[in-house]
């Protein structure tokens, strides 16, 4: 017996999912997850988005990031597991970097914690110079946020096939700054993945 770490109603184990899957969410709030798939390109390079950033998720990445709960760490890709195994096979990952002080206050790496799930090798190998918030940016700004990123050791990533992993994109700054990071390290291929996408504005 298990219970929802959304909603903490008891899992029902038993029918086609419960078979499949690990299930730590019930399956009354994963249909509330509003699973899209949608494929987008930023400079050439794939760029997926699990689920659309609406209320649903901006509310449930909150609790997670802001009022660290760790434990929602799995809920995001357990449906979605194998699929991604199969996908992204071969590949290492390389998350959007987090300022490390946030990290120690909260107690885990938010995209390293999401991520760990796939049973990929991960490489945090970009690092941010100083703590900085993307809303705060100007548009100006977010076009230099390169600047204020650096990738510790270019030759951890030549040859290999990179998986640049973020939890939510909306202008795409973030990505394109860390995409230019990659391609210097010489990597045989990339591709990215987020949790949850809004690229509108991009």
């Amino acid at each position: 017996m298990g219970y929802c770490k959304i909603c903490f109603s008891e899992i029902n184990k038993k029918g086609i999912n419960g078979i499949l899957f690990k299930n730590t969410i019930c399956q009354n709030c994963y249909n509330k997850f509003p699973v899209s798939f949608n494929k987008r390109f930023i400079n050439e390079i794939e760029v997926i988005s699990i689920y659309e950033y609406d209320e649903t998720m901006k509310k449930l990445i909150y609790q997670y990031k802001g009022c660290f709960d760790i434990e929602l760490g799995s809920v995001f890709l357990e449906r979605h597991l194998l699929e991604l195994k199969i996908k992204y096979k071969g590949y290492v990952i390389v998350p959007v970097p987090s300022w490390e002080e946030s990290n120690q206050k909260r107690g885990f790496n938010h995209i390293v914690e999401i991520f760990k799930f796939i049973g990929i090798p991960i490489f945090p190998c970009i690092k941010k110079k100083y703590d900085f918030k993307q809303s705060n940016l100007s548009k100006i700004e977010r076009e230099k946020i390169n600047q204020k990123l650096v990738l510790e050791d270019y030759k951890i990533l030549k040859n290999k096939k990179v998986l640049l992993v973020d939890d939510v994109i909306s202008t795409g700054s973030s990505i394109k700054a860390c995409l230019e990071l990659i391609k210097k390290g010489n990597p045989k291929r990339i591709k990215c993945l987020v949790i949850c996408g809004n690229c509108r504005n991009m």
